[in-house]
């Protein structure tokens, strides 16, 4: 008979091999620096992902903070203004706003790292929104990103939402996957040019 134990770690093995194929995907081109901060935003990503599944919380989203700052850079590397697709960052703003006010009143003790959270990745979608990067990949990948953690913040902070682990990952892998995307076709381009 299979203890539980052995599932428990399986489960977790499970979770991180989508984003260990991403890495190994990056680390295929050609080295440079928007890579090596793409490969720490993935390898911080996959470090979230062991320790929410390990239960614990605070550190997890420590590591997905440092993910999201990761991104936030590599979006800078690729800045395009303030006006850029700007009804789109309105509506980003007002969505996180909108999501900081649901919260706020549910998080406790866990107000200020959630608070951190909630403005790093609003700034992260930012920078992405505000980028020269294709809206239908590392735009959107920013965007899914942001819907996945709004999942987690809900199920966790206001009301537990049915099939959760559903709508988490497959938010979380598609953002993921569409992040990787677009920075590599990014690159391309620029060989290209």
């Amino acid at each position: 008979m299979v203890s539980l134990s052995y599932v428990v770690d399986f489960l977790w093995l499970l979770k991180i091999i989508p984003i260990a194929l991403l890495v190994f995907a990056v680390l295929k081109t050609e080295p440079s620096p928007s890579r090596n901060i793409l490969l720490l935003a993935l390898v911080f990503s996959g470090c979230g992902d062991l320790l929410l599944a390990l239960d614990e919380f605070i550190f997890g989203v420590a590591a997905f903070l440092l993910a999201q700052l990761s991104y936030a850079v590599l979006f800078s590397r690729y800045w395009q203004g303030i006006l850029n697709r700007w009804p789109l960052s309105l509506v980003l703003i007002l969505f996180m706003l909108g999501m900081t006010w649901l919260l706020i009143p549910n998080l406790g003790e866990l107000q200020l790292p959630v608070i951190a959270y909630l403005f790093t990745i609003a700034a992260m979608g930012l920078l992405a929104v505000q980028s020269s990067l294709p809206i239908r990949w590392a735009v959107l990948g920013a965007i899914f990103f942001i819907i996945s953690d709004s999942f987690i913040a809900i199920n966790k902070f206001i009301y537990a939402i049915p099939f959760e682990s559903y709508w988490i990952m497959s938010t979380y892998y598609v953002a993921q996957f569409m992040l990787v995307t677009g920075f590599l076709y990014a690159v391309k381009q620029q060989k290209e040019v």
